[in-house]
């Protein structure tokens, strides 16, 4: 039976049997093949059976993919072979078409340097330019095209005619165009709060104009995540850039360990304050949270050696340069906070 091999930094963390018609991959937990990294789209790629029993996948366009080193063009279907590599985010997944069983990944015991290794802060993109609406063009009014031709000689009513359609033209352009004033994408930054509050999901007005519209565009998927790991992670990653860890201990039951790195002081829109909120909102009503804001300077990273580097701009294939791995430590610095029972579930509704 077919299987799949996925590693990341060299090492195995699944082996997963392709007995099944088609397998998602992609970030979230429901899909059949769920990989956990901001750089993973929600549906990423699918691999399917072709009716010559072969096995093709398809990348949905939400990222990269790349099979050896070629990325693959979005919603192409690509035909596996054996040996065959895919590149999605830090992930390498092999494909092996033989039968011959593999050994069964064996995780490491985790240790306090792996208990860092998932923190995260990522930058808040740059607001999006506005640029102001175009001047009506100097012509004859619209709404001579609606009387005689007799009329539509008459400078005098071409004037007239034209302060009606400045009053009412701008109304029906906004009536035939409403549903751009309902999308996160397209809707203007002074309705965002409005649009929050009407999905029941409050967004701080201090956040920048992309983590907000990012907020409201994922609206349902936080509902549908609320009370899980993921859901909690997924909060923070929108609303703040930051990838927590989540520590739970088996000998007390019904408490978690937060890890953040610390925002600092000098960022206005991440705080302290702002991130223990977003925590105590989001976890389960029943779970002891406690956050623990971790030095970024103590936290150091090696290079993902399985990571590719995206080709530049305009070239479809492209063999993304291999990037070494060093060895590198981490030893937690942290100042926790002393933990206190999250306030419930707020008003809403819930996934």
């Amino acid at each position: 039976m077919p299987r799949l091999h996925v590693r990341q930094r060299g090492e195995t963390l699944r082996v997963l049997p392709l007995d099944m018609r088609q397998l998602s991959i992609g970030r979230t937990p429901d899909n059949g093949l769920p990989l956990r990294d901001a750089s993973v789209a929600v549906r990423h790629a699918e691999i399917n059976w072709a009716p010559d029993r072969s096995l093709t996948l398809t990348d949905l366009g939400g990222g990269d993919t790349f099979v050896n080193g070629r990325r693959l063009a979005p919603n192409q279907p690509h035909r596996l072979l054996d040996g065959d590599e895919i590149q999605v985010g830090p992930f390498t997944v092999t494909f092996v078409a033989s039968d011959t069983d593999a050994p069964a990944a064996t995780p490491a015991p985790a240790t306090p340097d792996d208990l860092l290794e998932g923190l995260a802060a990522t930058p808040a993109p740059p607001p999006r330019p506005t640029f102001p609406a175009p001047p009506p063009p100097a012509q004859n009014a619209m709404y001579l095209n609606f009387l005689p031709g007799l009329f539509q000689e008459s400078p005098f009513l071409n004037r007239y005619l034209k302060i009606f359609e400045a009053i009412w033209e701008p109304l029906q352009h906004r009536q035939d165009h409403l549903e751009l004033y309902l999308d996160a994408r397209t809707t203007p930054p002074r309705f965002l709060p409005w649009l929050a509050d009407w999905l029941g999901l409050p967004l701080n007005t201090r956040w920048p104009e992309a983590r907000q519209r990012a907020w409201v565009r994922e609206a349902m998927a936080l509902y549908r995540w609320r009370g899980t790991r993921y859901g909690l992670t997924r909060a923070l990653e929108v609303a703040f850039g930051l990838t927590p860890a989540l520590i739970e201990d088996p000998n007390r039951p019904h408490t978690l360990r937060v890890l953040v790195l610390d925002p600092g002081e000098d960022d206005e829109h991440v705080t302290r304050e702002g991130v223990r909120e977003l925590v105590y909102r989001h976890a389960p009503a029943h779970v002891l949270c406690s956050v623990e804001f971790i030095d970024p300077a103590r936290v150091q990273r090696a290079p993902t050696p399985d990571a590719p580097t995206p080709p530049a701009p305009g070239t479809l294939n492209a063999s993304p340069p291999t990037v070494r791995a060093e060895g590198a430590s981490a030893t937690p610095d942290s100042t926790p906070d002393e933990g206190a029972p999250t306030p419930g579930t707020p008003q809403g509704p819930t996934a």
